[in-house]
């Protein structure tokens, strides 16, 4: 009985139905939230006209990449913004992974010595692993050639797609908000 009456209370004849004959209750389809790559990239590129990613000179062997995207975050021990950063974005792995997100995150330093990434790394054990430029002094020519000034500020955060292509360059910090755009971009494909 007590069903019955739990039932008859679902039942409101004063409920808007849809002039169409629907339900009271219609389906909405949702939408990909609208992602600003022009607000949050300073270099993009759809990919037809991407220009293909060649990282710099190594000091050692880069690992062979995934057939999904990249990001590279360039960075430096002396940079503040970049160490700010770091636990954040390595941390942003989880949800890559929550996400289903065919993402990879390299970290790229621009360190003029091992010693120098050695000893960060002696003093922040957290540090993720990092590939490292094999000369500094060739940034300026590698800035240039990802469509960067030879003068650009880090971090700088690049987005390769799986075809090898940059399709996105950042200057400067990300932050966790930031993880929807992104998102949104990879998806978007």
């Amino acid at each position: 009985m007590l069903l019955a009456l739990s039932l008859a209370g679902c039942d409101d004849d004063d409920a808007p139905v849809s002039k169409a004959g629907g339900s009271r209750v219609d389906a909405v389809v949702a939408k990909a939230p609208k992602i600003d790559l022009a607000g949050f990239c300073d270099v993009h590129a759809e990919p037809a006209t991407a220009k293909p990613m060649v990282l710099p000179e190594l000091a050692e062997p880069a690992p062979k990449a995934g057939s999904g995207w990249r990001w590279i975050n360039v960075w430096a021990t002396w940079c503040k913004p970049c160490v700010e950063e770091l636990p954040m974005l390595d941390g942003l792995r989880k949800r890559f992974t929550e996400d289903h997100l065919p993402l990879e995150l390299q970290f790229l330093s621009v360190d003029a010595s091992k010693a120098d990434v050695d000893a960060f790394r002696t003093s922040h054990p957290n540090t993720p692993a990092s590939l490292r430029i094999g000369d500094a002094g060739t940034l300026a020519d590698w800035l240039g050639r990802i469509g960067l000034d030879a003068n650009s500020a880090l971090p700088i955060h690049i987005f390769v797609d799986g075809d090898a292509k940059i399709r996105c360059v950042r200057m400067g910090a990300v932050e966790a908000s930031h993880y929807d755009t992104v998102r949104g971009m990879v998806r978007a494909g």
